[in-house]
């Protein structure tokens, strides 16, 4: 597990989450302060922070290519070792139409090419907005902070900065990815780049709120059932009024809400034909179990997701019980060079 720690400086747009933006609750435009500071890394425990530009013009090579920092400035970040309720995934198409998909199913496809949403995700952004508003600046400054030895390390495959969020309101610091997780406004998600403090953080947040039976605690269902239709993101553009009374209901773990959607938008269009478990079983959904990784993080052993999953469609674990295995990705310069400290 990593022992070096990467410092970016930076500010959050509180207008880009939704309902006046569309950013949701674990995924936010971070407007980074390119400056010779912007960026400090420390490669061990007791070690100084040294500025490091390995950043500037990096492109990420992954299941996306992409600028690590955007031509405005920003980085993209993922909110590590958390998982909100989704609040708009387009489900994709299983073919293509040089894949072979058939203009019957093109048509059935776009017939429910919608984006959906989960109960709890428009509180979970809602309420992390009010706390950013808290201090009266917008934008807000803001730390982002991940674990990582390499460059390679820092962003997802597809382009995001993967780390925690710390913002100083009303002269309190907070770690936002906790705040989250202690508030019951998101689930714990590890993954295998995390280290072991940010893991056991984590899960000590998601005990308290899970204690407290504060929302997705109260609401999560270990059945997963199937999509409900009728819940669409509603979008900035048609002023939609938050009610929190009409975002309860039962939610299950985003990452198999994800499998879900897909799995039933391209079944009613006529791209796949298995069941759901078969389904899940080929996504290569591979993790370990959480107390495996940590006790022995280099030979813990590997399973599939759906090996947690009844063929009924019972998950039988907790979602802080699983560590996900990251997919890979890679950051190169404009020529194709390596990026270093």
């Amino acid at each position: 597990m990593a022992i070096g720690l990467l410092r970016v400086k930076g500010t959050i747009d509180i207008g880009q989450f939704w309902p006046e933006g569309s950013s949701d609750a674990d995924t936010a435009k971070i407007i980074v302060n390119i400056t010779p500071t912007g960026f400090k890394f420390r490669p061990h425990p007791g070690a100084n922070f040294r500025t490091t530009n390995a950043f500037r013009d990096a492109i990420v090579i992954g299941r996306v290519r992409k600028r690590a920092i955007d031509n405005k400035g920003r980085i993209t970040v993922r909110l590590q070792g958390i998982d909100a309720p989704e609040l708009h995934y387009r489900p994709p198409s299983h073919l293509t139409d040089r894949g072979g998909r058939t203009p019957e199913q093109r048509e059935r496809y776009l017939e429910v090419n919608e984006e959906y949403r989960q109960y709890l995700a428009e509180t979970a952004t809602f309420k992390l907005v009010k706390l950013l508003e808290r201090d009266g600046r917008d934008p807000l400054p803001c730390t982002v902070e991940t674990a990582v030895d390499f460059p390679d390390e820092v962003f997802d495959c597809y382009g995001r900065f993967v780390g925690d969020i710390h913002v100083s309101i009303q002269g309190a610091d907070y770690n936002v990815n906790r705040w989250l997780v202690e508030r019951g406004l998101a689930f714990p998600a590890f993954y295998n780049s995390m280290s072991e403090d940010e893991i056991r953080a984590l899960r000590v947040a998601g005990d308290r709120a899970w204690a407290a039976d504060r929302y997705v605690w109260l609401h999560l269902a270990d059945y997963v059932g199937s999509l409900d239709w009728d819940l669409e993101y509603r979008r900035p553009s048609h002023d939609p009024v938050y009610v929190e009374a009409d975002d309860l209901g039962d939610v299950v773990v985003p990452k198999l809400f994800r499998r879900l959607a897909k799995w039933e938008i391209n079944r009613y269009a006529g791209m796949i034909a298995s069941g759901f478990w078969s389904y899940v079983e080929g996504c290569g959904d591979d993790c370990y179990l959480t107390d495996e990784f940590l006790e022995q993080p280099s030979s813990a052993p590997l399973y599939g997701l759906h090996e947690f999953l009844d063929i009924d469609g019972f998950l039988r674990v907790w979602p802080e019980e699983l560590v996900f295995r990251e997919s890979d990705s890679r950051l190169i310069r404009p020529g194709g060079g390596e990026v270093r400290w």
